[in-house]
């Protein structure tokens, strides 16, 4: 959502974003939107990042660093919920 917002047409919606399928689609899917996640910032100067200019969703009126680091943290805690997850598969009975 934050790439096509901010770096993109800003047209995307939840709705519209559709499970790949199986995990090696997702773990792509993944590995794709981090790359172009990681060539949007490098790109960014240091004014840029202290813009607000790029930010549009999902905050308004604040420094794309703030959406950088939000984006950071989202991850950061999706991930802990997936291995959290994989933790109760393989302790099921």
């Amino acid at each position: 959502m934050v790439l096509d917002h901010s770096f993109g047409e800003g047209r995307l919606r939840r709705k519209d974003i559709i499970w790949p399928g199986n995990a090696a689609a997702a773990v792509a899917w993944i590995s794709g939107l981090e790359s172009r996640w990681v060539e949007a910032l490098d790109a960014l100067t240091e004014a840029e990042l202290q813009s607000s200019q790029l930010t549009r969703w999902p905050f308004l009126d604040r420094p794309f660093a703030d959406v950088a680091a939000w984006v950071n943290l989202e991850l950061t805690k999706n991930a802990a919920e997936i291995g959290y997850a994989r933790f109760l598969y393989a302790a099921r009975p």
